[in-house]
């Protein structure tokens, strides 16, 4: 499927896709591309797999992007229905409901996984040996309200929360402004191949910080509300994502 026909998918999902429950389910996500998950122009992986969803139930969403900080509060606070992709830590858990298998996270419902690792100047910088940071003699910055602050701190990394742009964190390592910054792999490793300079000058560390998954997530009035809706919903996540057109897709962006 190219980015065109993917882009028209995501667009009849937000304007009207044919649906058997009649309200929308309303959902918020970050308003910034995070390749390969989700992009402005819809062709992300969790936007193929959220229209492929809408058409299988069939079921409505409708979307709005918001910064990530804001949307988590607002489904805490009921005014969306539930958000895309979001981790878990004890915050998240509180704020909104995850699918869980016995008490535990149900990972096979999972939209995806990410790797987060350690950004810094070429030859410079702190080191991260998979279970403490050594060298470190400056701030880590991080995208202001990610899960990954909380390991930082946990690490006894002093963070930097004031940026929403990944590529903005990037030129502050650059620049020493930070002294490094934890990013998605997929998404920092994307953004250097289109800025040669940044990539000539920033270097990826070769152990992982943390390894994600990530959810679709609703909050509690909603499940409240609609229990068997979201049961449905997170009970399709693992088949579509397993199948043929979404593999394929997944292997062009992220393996090839």
């Amino acid at each position: 499927m190219s980015c065109r026909s993917l882009a028209v998918l995501w667009l009849s999902v937000l304007l009207c896709a044919p649906v058997a429950w009649a309200d929308p389910i309303r959902l918020c996500y970050e308003d910034r591309d995070s390749y390969p998950w989700s992009m402005a122009d819809g062709s992300g992986l969790d936007q193929l797999l959220m229209a492929q969803l809408a058409e299988a139930l069939p079921v409505a969403f409708s979307y709005v992007a918001l910064p990530w900080r804001r949307c988590l509060d607002g489904v805490d606070r009921g005014l969306y229905d539930g958000a895309l992709a979001a981790s878990a830590n004890p915050e998240r858990l509180a704020q909104a409901v995850f699918p869980q298998d016995k008490g535990l996270l149900d990972r096979d419902k999972r939209l995806h996984t990410a790797t987060y690792a350690l950004y810094r100047r070429v030859g410079d910088g702190p080191q991260w040996d998979g279970e403490r940071f050594t060298d470190l003699r400056g701030r880590i910055g991080s995208l202001s309200g990610f899960s990954i602050v909380d390991f930082l701190r946990e690490h006894g990394a002093e963070v930097d929360e004031t940026s929403r742009d990944p590529l903005s964190l990037l030129m502050m390592v650059k620049s020493r402004r930070i002294e490094a910054a934890a990013l998605q792999v997929s998404r920092a490793d994307f953004l250097l191949a289109g800025h040669p300079d940044l990539a000539m000058a920033l270097e990826k560390a070769t152990t992982p910080l943390q390894v994600k998954d990530y959810y679709l997530i609703f909050s509690r009035a909603f499940t409240r509300a609609e229990p068997e809706r979201v049961r449905e919903i997170w009970a399709m996540i693992p088949t579509l994502r397993e199948a043929p057109a979404y593999k394929a897709r997944f292997k062009r962006l992220v393996l090839d």
